[in-house]
């Protein structure tokens, strides 16, 4: 069972805004304690020392680490004064439907960037849409926000990144959890509402709310995606993995994929079929 699901769906809905990235030579000057901050930061150190704090989490990032401090937590940073800090920075908002994606998420917040140069490039190339005039740079810029944050969650260690304690724990989070693994199974919302413990009409709205799409939406996306997943890396016969998403019969699986794709389970499998063992 895949315990991040939650905010996989919740990511789906994200939106980040870049507020400005630069390359910074910290001074003696450069430094703040306990500034609340509006906006998350994250940077890359390519030389100095120095220590940074968020909600009283320390972390000392060093030459060829990104770090990250979150929007709206207590933050204090400063640079050692015999080598300070020169690094990348980008100020930036991201949100899934109202919410901040780092209160949906729990993760380290100082990573290694293990292709270093990679990384560069990924704050050079955001620092350069910054500086563009035309009218798609805040798209250009946007894109930037987005590979960085998929780059550092990559960086950090298998199993870190989890969904936050609240959301893990959450109502909504069981009854999505209850329904993945009874896609073979009739799920229903009602079914889903008695997993969260709500009835039905409120868990419908709740859930619309918080996921940004209804129950029966997220259910329509779910055997989408796990058709998909065994058509293209899988040789199953198609009537079993009918089966094995709740339909009755082969024929009212493959109206439901082509109602979903556009195109039949077979053409769908010979069109993007992955090899597989």
């Amino acid at each position: 069972m895949n315990d991040s699901l939650l905010l996989q769906t919740r990511l789906r809905e994200i939106t980040v805004n870049l507020e400005r990235a630069h390359l910074l030579a910290c001074d003696a000057s450069w430094g703040c304690d306990r500034f609340v901050a509006p906006y998350s930061s994250i940077g890359l150190i390519l030389e100095g020392e120095g220590t940074m704090q968020a909600d009283g989490v320390k972390i000392h990032p060093s030459k060829g680490q990104l770090y990250l401090l979150p929007a709206k937590t207590t933050q204090s940073f400063f640079t050692d004064q015999k080598h300070p800090y020169r690094k990348y920075y980008c100020h930036f908002h991201a949100c899934c439907q109202g919410s901040e994606v780092f209160d949906l998420l729990s993760l380290p917040l100082c990573v290694d960037a293990p292709d270093f140069a990679f990384a560069v490039s990924l704050f050079r190339q955001m620092t350069q849409a910054c500086c563009r005039q035309d009218p798609f740079s805040c798209i250009r810029a946007s894109q930037s926000v987005l590979d960085l944050l998929a780059y550092y969650m990559e960086c950090c260690p298998k199993g870190s990144v989890r969904p936050s304690g609240s959301e893990f724990d959450s109502p909504l989070n069981r009854a999505v959890r209850f329904a993945e693994t009874h896609l073979d199974q009739s799920v229903t919302v009602a079914k889903m509402a008695e997993a969260a413990g709500y009835h039905p009409t409120h868990f419908t709205r709740l859930f619309r709310q918080r996921m940004g799409i209804s129950p029966v939406q997220f259910l329509i996306r779910k055997k989408t995606e796990s058709a998909v997943e065994q058509l293209t890396a899988s040789s199953l016969p198609i009537a079993a993995i009918a089966e094995s998403l709740g339909f009755k019969s082969q024929f009212y699986f493959s109206n439901f994929f082509k109602k979903q794709t556009g195109m039949t389970p077979s053409d769908y499998r010979n069109a993007f079929s992955r090899p597989h063992s």
